[in-house]
């Protein structure tokens, strides 16, 4: 009976924490950092330790995470003037959120911080070079790049509730792939890795900076899973080259991003999503505006996925003509990916997961000959403790686009987080 109480209030408790279906959401990685049943081995940070940091919540609003991340890879082969066959890079770092208003109602408002540092591990290539600087593919590690101990999320989310509908807001410093085009498995520190289904560099996304966004979901309260979402995003903010800066602001070149989207949830974590993305990206002024690629476009995205029982299915489609746009640059024009997960294999916490990879580059961008791209990435996300994630994978990429004297390399992968 006991048991069955102390189930029920966690799950209350992980029901009340949740904003929406996106894994990389300030909340949900919050709320993953807790401790539940199925990990391989099931012990870890002490619960006492959860037990305080709820008490911290419950009388001051503040909920915090500590993190370490580090990503390990070794090509089968790369490009012929490569500097490195292998890359280990590691994150780490803090995140928070302060709800400071009305929290417990419909109407929380809530300051979302984070501050982390990411590069290469002794005489390694950082991973997010490790796609067309040494091995000649299209597809990238983006978010294990080389960065200092920097602000890179400062923003406000301020959640209303108007008759039936739920409204968010954000303002601030923040990066938005939080906010658009989630994907289940789009948390590279645990699942997918390269670009195409991790931060997903075919949208020129910018890198954290100032920005404003939205989201509402009309009649919320009859249980409508239908949402609209939107934001504006200043294309030169980079606090790891600039510092906490907003001064690019007034220059007026934007990321601009509208997402029309619609969730089945019949429990947490069991649920069906499909959305479409209309984006467009101005031209540049940072990051070697006159002499890397750098032309004003747009696209669109459409990603869907379906779960049955253990079973998720997914794909996605996305048409961009940005022209390097982005953190990571933008080069490819159509990117194809599908694939499906197996939850909890072996009732362990985690899923086991492929995807396959078509990716036509914009050819106009490359002096050499390019050609289309083919892959496929494999992983296994396995909740080794309570607080301790390991992922296994490989990725099999076919015909690299900027590696025309190879045509398959194969790339095993292994990933370590800590969180506590």
């Amino acid at each position: 009976m006991l048991a069955a109480v102390l189930l029920a209030s966690f799950a209350q408790h992980c029901q009340a924490q949740r904003r929406d279906n996106n894994p990389i959401e300030a909340g949900n990685v919050l709320d993953d950092i807790a401790p539940t049943p199925g990990a391989l081995i099931p012990f870890g940070i002490p619960q006492s330790w959860f037990d305080a940091k709820d008490d911290i919540y419950e009388k001051h609003g503040l909920r915090f995470g500590f993190s370490y991340q580090i990503l390990g890879q070794r090509a089968s082969e790369v490009l012929p003037d490569a500097t490195y066959d292998t890359a280990l890079g590691d994150w780490w770092g803090f995140l928070g959120k302060w709800t400071l208003l009305n929290r417990g109602s419909d109407s929380e408002g809530t300051l979302v911080f984070s501050m982390f540092e990411r590069g290469p591990v002794g005489s390694n290539a950082a991973p997010a070079t490790f796609g067309q600087a040494q091995v000649g593919s299209l597809t990238g590690n983006v978010e294990f790049t080389t960065w200092d101990f920097a602000i890179e999320n400062l923003y406000w989310e301020q959640h209303l509730s108007p008759g039936d509908d739920k409204v968010m807001l954000r303002v601030g410093n923040q990066v938005v792939t939080t906010l658009l085009n989630p994907m289940r498995f789009k948390d590279s520190r645990v699942s997918f890795t390269t670009g195409p289904w991790a931060f997903h560099e075919s949208v020129p996304y910018p890198t954290f900076g100032f920005g404003a966004g939205f989201k509402w979901w009309p009649d919320k309260e009859k249980g409508s899973g239908l949402y609209i979402a939107g934001s504006l995003n200043d294309l030169n903010g980079d606090p790891n080259l600039q510092g906490f800066d907003w001064g690019t602001v007034d220059r007026g070149e934007f990321f601009y991003g509208l997402e029309v989207g619609y969730d089945w949830e019949r429990a947490k974590d069991d649920y069906d999503h499909v959305h479409l993305l209309l984006f467009y990206a101005d031209e540049r002024s940072t990051r070697s505006p006159d002499i890397l690629p750098n032309k004003a476009g747009g696209g669109v995205r459409l990603y869907g996925a379906k779960q049955w029982n253990r079973w998720v299915g997914f794909g996605g489609y996305t048409y961009n003509t940005a022209e390097g746009g982005g953190v990571s640059g933008t080069v490819a024009k159509h990117t194809l990916a599908a694939g499906a997960a197996y939850l909890d294999p072996f009732d362990i916490q985690g899923e086991a997961a492929f995807s396959f990879l078509y990716m036509k580059p914009i050819e106009s961008i490359f002096e050499e000959p390019v050609r289309d791209q083919h892959g496929l990435e494999l992983y296994w996300r396995i909740r080794f403790t309570n607080n301790i994630w390991v992922t296994p994978g490989v990725h099999l990429i076919l015909q690299p686009a900027l590696n025309q004297d190879e045509n398959s390399m194969v790339i095993p992968q292994l990933k370590l987080r800590v969180a506590i």
